[in-house]
């Protein structure tokens, strides 16, 4: 019973430690990053932080804590390779876009990709099954998924709470970072006087440190910044930790990031100025707070965080940029109210009706109705919709083309759109709901703001194998291109000698590395099998030497 006592007490002792246990860098490449926590990202934050490799390929990768493997994912996008880590000291970091896992674990994803006939897999783990000290490699640094180039992603999250750890603002890590942030883009924004107010830009400043002159706003205005973060030994552009807006040294906005849950996360949309972003620019945070936006727990702001000018003085607006480690940029401009600025006009070949955030709206004409449910919008807006286009079978379009909104306004939930079309018989799988343009791309039931039509798809997609010596092997990894001109690629199937084959279908080209433990050296037939939205169906084989 002694004996038992002492182990018990042995392993608690142990686990005390574990949760106590410090965090190292998962790398061993010096501390520098290309992206940290925060940063906008469109329709996100960026959850964690991305480890620089100087462009290589196959670091290894190490656990930052001891623990446990309990998820392993493989897709073509998001993380590609990503590996989970669930620590005693209810953490999980999260490594994404590597090149390739251990060993072990490598065998395992193999093994699942085959049993299930899926590139894509998502796997679980019993905390027995991979356990792993603090400094284990776990894999290797790669550029799979959504990355641009080789690093690693990494992010710590509360394991119970769907919520991300900043762990430079906890100083867990601490690289060099004596440098200020940078403003590289300020614009101010009208309101007129309409119950729901029609907004429109007053000023776009490219060069916001260097404006000397006194702007002129008209009675009621916001403010857009578009900041980032510098650190030493980088030259990428970082996520700022809070955003300032102050008028006449009165503060009328701030937004915090904070540890960002990834329900609220969701409403940066709400957050920075969309129609700026979605036009291929960087997202601006504005100071005009949305009532629907859940990020207000980190928002401070006065008068919704508007300008409001009651006189003919000149005010004075501050905006501070300030990072994780305290670091604070600041830019004054001096602002008078000219109320000859008015907002232009609006297109009177629009239809138009205020629509309430808080509210179901929908809206019917002819051959198209548009239902979007309360919550969608995260402001009351003017809604407008017209009818653009006819129907044009040469190009496969069996309905009217419908405008639906203004694509420059975020939603947060989709609507549901009917359009009215004239589907030959027995062909009705074949018709899809469509994104009109110079492509019809699919869109299907539920859409955003934008331009759409019922189109038709009975056109298979198209396989093009790549000439080579081997025929269509590159070493050992093949590359197909294939294409979809309508509706778009659905799925991809690869078998070798009559056997599935797990094969990557990312865009428009279908890839696959040959491994001797499943292909033996020799003379093989590859058959590929691609599928549109449609249900259109190409397929073709080729023989190949290995």
């Amino acid at each position: 019973m002694k004996r038992l006592a002492g182990i018990l007490v042995a392993l608690l002792v142990s686990a005390g430690a574990l949760a106590q246990e410090k965090a190292i860098p998962p790398l061993d490449v010096p501390m520098s990053f290309s992206g940290t926590y925060g940063e906008l990202r469109h329709d996100h934050f960026h959850s964690g932080l991305d480890w620089r490799v100087g462009g290589r390929i196959g670091d290894p990768v190490h656990a930052i804590k001891s623990g446990y493997v309990a998820r392993v994912t493989v897709g073509p996008w998001g993380y590609g390779n990503g590996l989970y880590i669930v620590h005693p000291d209810g953490t999980t970091s999260v490594y994404g876009h590597l090149n390739c896992f251990r060993d072990d674990i490598a065998k395992r994803v193999e093994e699942a990709q085959f049993a299930e006939e899926s590139f894509s897999v998502d796997l679980r783990f019993a905390p027995d099954e991979f356990p792993v000290e603090r400094g284990d490699i776990v894999a290797q640094v790669g550029n799979t998924g959504s990355s641009a180039g080789p690093h690693l992603h990494m992010e710590i999250r509360d394991t119970e709470e769907d919520v991300s750890l900043n762990y430079l603002s906890r100083g867990v890590y601490k690289p060099v970072d004596k440098s200020a942030p940078q403003f590289h883009r300020v614009c101010f924004y009208g309101l007129d006087s309409l119950p729901v107010p029609d907004t429109w830009r007053v000023h776009n400043l490219t060069h916001p440190t260097e404006v000397r002159d006194t702007l002129k706003l008209p009675a009621r205005s916001y403010v857009a910044i578009d900041a980032t973060d510098r650190q030493e030994g980088t030259n990428a552009k970082l996520a700022v930790e809070e955003y300032r807006v102050s008028l006449d040294d009165s503060l009328l906005f701030a937004f915090k990031v904070g540890d960002m849950p990834a329900a609220k996360g969701r409403y940066i949309k709400s957050l920075i100025e969309y129609r700026e972003s979605r036009r291929g620019g960087r997202d601006l945070v504005k100071s005009r707070v949305d009532p629907n936006n859940l990020l207000a727990d980190r928002i401070t702001a006065r008068d919704d965080g508007l300008i409001i000018l009651g006189d003919d003085a000149v005010h004075q607006v501050r905006l501070e940029a300030i990072d994780e480690h305290g670091n604070r940029a600041t830019v004054r401009y001096r602002v008078r109210r000219d109320e000859s600025l008015v907002a232009p006009p609006r297109d009177t070949t629009l239809n138009w009706t205020s629509w309430l955030w808080y509210m179901q709206n929908m809206v019917a004409d002819s051959t198209m109705s548009y239902f979007l449910p309360a919550g969608a919008l995260y402001n009351h807006i003017n809604f407008s919709w017209k009818k653009i286009a006819d129907p044009d079978p040469s190009r496969g379009i069996l309905s009217e083309v419908w405008q639906i909104g203004d694509p420059d306004i975020p939603l947060q939930l989709p609507g549901e759109l009917e359009i009215a079309a004239d589907v030959p018989e027995g062909l009705e799988d074949k018709a899809y709901m469509a994104s009109y343009g110079k492509t019809l791309d699919y869109a299907g039931v539920r859409v955003r703001f934008g331009t759409y039509c019922v189109a038709l798809d009975t056109i298979a997609p198209t396989i093009r194998f790549q000439d080579s010596k081997a025929g269509i092997v590159n070493g050992s990894t093949i590359r197909i291109r294939v294409a979809d001109d309508a509706s778009g690629l659905e799925s991809a199937r690869v078998e070798i000698d009559g056997k599935f084959y797990p094969a990557m279908l990312r865009g428009s080209v279908v890839s696959l590395e040959l491994k001797e433990n499943r292909v033996k050296r020799g003379s093989h037939i590859l058959t590929l099998t691609v599928t549109d939205l449609c249900g259109n169906v190409a397929r073709e084989s080729r023989t190949f030497s290995y």
